[in-house]
């Protein structure tokens, strides 16, 4: 799956939409800078991308309207940052079951699993049930989806 990086407001690497429909996939997984960088979502990309592709969205929303806003604009699948409370995952995941967390084998990613939550994000092999990763790193991982062109950085 191809990495579409948002960052100023436009996609920032490829040139325009066309460009990534010659690519002749059906999804992308967008990341979104400004979101991750500023918490400003840039819905009116998603909403124009999911024209074309199905979306998943890497913008780790930070409130329940933030995940909301990302479905409705697009996005099939929200990833989220392994930092929410365990109220707030509990409360996400009453919403969708399309939610991706980024993996770390901390307490928060514990509590999502037990809650029902099962794919993510990762650059090592899970050590949890789940039934889809999205593989950073491009070593063999079972169930995983390979991440082209992932920011390295963003795993740190």
């Amino acid at each position: 799956m191809y990495c579409v990086t948002i960052k100023d407001r436009k996609v920032a690497n490829y040139e325009n939409i066309y460009q990534i429909l010659q690519l002749k996939v059906d999804s992308i997984f967008v990341i979104d800078y400004d979101a991750l960088k500023n918490r400003y979502l840039n819905l009116k990309l998603y909403e124009e991308l999911a024209k074309f592709f199905e979306l998943t969205v890497m913008n780790y929303p930070e409130t329940e309207s933030d995940l909301m806003d990302t479905i409705i604009n697009g996005a099939s699948v929200v990833v989220v940052n392994n930092n929410l409370t365990f109220k707030r995952i509990a409360r996400y995941l009453e919403f969708t079951q399309n939610i991706a967390m980024k993996y770390r084998y901390i307490d928060t990613c514990i509590y999502f699993a037990e809650k029902g939550g099962n794919m993510y994000l990762t650059d090592k092999e899970i050590m949890l049930p789940y039934t889809l990763a999205y593989n950073a790193r491009g070593f063999p991982i079972k169930n995983s989806v390979q991440l082209q062109n992932f920011p390295p950085d963003l795993m740190d």
